[in-house]
């Protein structure tokens, strides 16, 4: 351990001193926005403590928020029997316990435990601490979840590099191109529905994350974010004209007439340019039918999916066991978690996993910013992702069961204000 080292966890330890001192001499409240933000765009941070520090950035990950979750729980130990009454938590519980089970039958060489301590990892206790956190001070602020996600898509804007392996795909170095993109479009969802984020911080973290993802070229991150905002935002519509509130947009009818008309005048003048802009770029296959069939990336991934879903014929009823259907290569994943999972976990384990992603969901029907993360991060998984590596949306779904239900908060003598300071920036 050299000297440079041992200097700078000298200066997390003091710093992590110091804080502790002030919440607990000066009672200061923690935002629960700083955990979820750390967690979400955590890639960030790693990528220059990987440069300083020779050691797994996950211990960071982890162990960093540790001790303020700690001193919410001596502070208020009410906190755990709450998490033990919410039913969300324990359908979660309920599936890992199965998939952990599912290792009785799975083959030898199975990648199935790396997968689940992964996600648990990056996403489980992430999410677990945020929970904590916000039921012990009641605050989470989406302006610093966006803070933390113009940092990340800054970060990969000026660090990142073309790749050989990648080609004309901006990547940061040892990611995946189709990661950055993920997590940049998710600060981009909070930009779009996180409430109370002033104007300029709301507007430079869309434009980076937007121009972010945009950089990595990569097609299923982009539909899924489109996708999940577009049916997000009809279903609050829809709400909002079941309760009559469209009454009180009529006086914004001419601004609203106003902006449409100028975007359309924009696309006609630069319909040339953006045309070739699309056709020059890996997105070309969203529009053309003729392409994707040809698409080699879409080939090989159909190839997969076809091979998991005839082991799940094989296995229908409890799978062939997690990660026994996709052995420690790369690339070797159907590229489609539910298909994965149905290979691997069956019948049964989809069952789990779906009430239990549900109900989150339900959790968070009041929160048009979760529920968009919920599925943006969902259809990744769906399009191009596998179960392991694509753990924000359990991350999310974790976070969301914080406002479930009610009456949890009232048992443990939390007032309305605890679900109003969620929006308090």
């Amino acid at each position: 351990m050299n000297v440079q080292l041992i200097l700078i966890i000298l200066l997390i330890f003091v710093i992590l001193v110091f804080g502790v001192q002030c919440i607990l001499q000066l009672g200061l409240k923690l935002d629960a926005g700083y955990v979820l933000g750390f967690s979400i765009f955590f890639d960030a941070i790693g990528y220059f403590y990987k440069q300083y520090i020779p050691i797994n950035s996950l211990i960071l990950l982890v162990g960093a928020p540790l001790l303020l979750v700690l001193i919410a729980l001596f502070q208020q130990p009410a906190i755990l029997k709450e998490m033990f009454s919410n039913e969300g938590l324990w359908l979660w519980v309920l599936f890992f316990g199965y998939c952990t089970v599912s290792f009785a039958w799975a083959s030898m060489n199975s990648s199935g435990l790396s997968k689940e301590l992964l996600l648990m990892t990056r996403a489980v206790i992430p999410g677990l601490y945020t929970y904590i956190v916000y039921k012990r001070h009641g605050k989470l602020s989406w302006t610093v979840v966006a803070m933390f996600g113009l940092a990340y898509a800054a970060t990969h804007l000026l660090f990142g590099e073309y790749n050989p392996e990648y080609p004309g795909r901006l990547t940061l170095p040892g990611d995946n191109p189709i990661f950055n993109a993920r997590i940049s479009l998710m600060a981009a969802a909070v930009a779009i529905w996180g409430r109370n984020i002033p104007w300029l911080i709301r507007l430079a973290t869309l434009g980076t994350a937007l121009t972010s993802a945009f950089a990595t070229q990569s097609r299923g991150p982009v539909a899924s974010f489109v996708a999940a905002n577009l049916l997000i935002l009809a279903y609050f519509l829809y709400k909002k004209y079941k309760s009559g509130e469209f009454r009180k947009l009529k006086r914004y009818t001419a601004v609203i007439a106003g902006a449409a008309l100028l975007a359309v005048s924009a696309a006609g003048l630069y319909a040339d340019q953006l045309g070739q802009l699309v056709g020059s770029s890996r997105f070309t296959v969203l529009f053309s039918q003729s392409q994707l069939k040809g698409d080699d990336n879409f080939l090989g991934r159909m190839d997969l999916q076809i091979k998991a879903f005839e082991v799940f014929q094989d296995h229908p009823f409890f799978g062939s066991g997690l990660g026994g259907n996709t052995p420690p290569v790369q690339d070797e994943f159907p590229h489609n978690v539910i298909i994965e999972m149905a290979s691997e976990l069956g019948i049964a384990g989809l069952f789990m996993w779906g009430v239990a992603y549900l109900f989150s969901l339900w959790s968070a029907r009041s929160h048009p910013v979760l529920m968009v993360l919920l599925l943006q991060s969902l259809g990744c998984a769906l399009l191009s992702g596998d179960f392991g590596y694509n753990y924000e949306y359990m991350l999310i779904a974790f976070v969301s069961l914080v406002f479930v239900p009610a009456r949890q908060r009232e048992e443990t003598g939390r007032s309305e204000e605890g679900a109003l300071s969620y929006y308090r920036v």
